[in-house]
């Protein structure tokens, strides 16, 4: 299937995200597998290498501890429940809510952190961008969610 355009947000496309991003080594450890078994996983007219739900499970792990979120599982939740919403407008709307609920949290978060009598002063402590990128994470799990309830319209 030369030319075979990947449907968007799909798990191969999560995957290669992961694969790209995070130390091939980090995925031997993890996993016990090559990166380019995951390579080859991620190409979806590969009908001989799958991902096992036990990989997608570390990986993800792997990612969420490297400050990347949980690409497969915000994939995954996202690809559901595009599925099982009836109504377009609505999951585009509740997309929405939920984006703008994670950006005033990160609003928030930025502005305690960065106040002169926070734990780092003005400067951001290790601890502090630790939860701004937990919370940076977070807005991109619920972008995700409004990118495919857009593409499903």
């Amino acid at each position: 299937m030369s030319g075979y355009t990947r449907e968007f947000l799909s798990i191969e496309q999560a995957l290669k995200e992961i694969v790209r991003k995070i130390d091939k080594e980090d995925i031997k450890s993890a996993t016990g597998k090559s990166e380019s078994f995951f390579r080859k996983c991620s190409d979806e007219s590969d009908n001989e290498h799958n991902l096992h739900l036990k990989d997608a499970v570390e990986l993800d792990i792997l990612a969420f501890k490297k400050g990347l979120g949980t690409p497969l599982m915000s994939c995954i939740e996202a690809l559901i429940k595009s599925k099982g919403t009836v109504n377009e407008y609505e999951a585009i709307t509740t997309s929405l809510l939920n984006i703008g609920g994670r950006i005033g949290s990160l609003m928030e978060k930025i502005k305690d952190f960065t106040h002169i009598h926070s734990e780092g002063g003005i400067s951001l402590s290790k601890r502090e961008k630790d939860e701004i990128y937990k919370s940076i994470a977070s807005l991109e799990e619920k972008i995700v969610n409004l990118k495919i309830s857009v593409d499903k319209n």
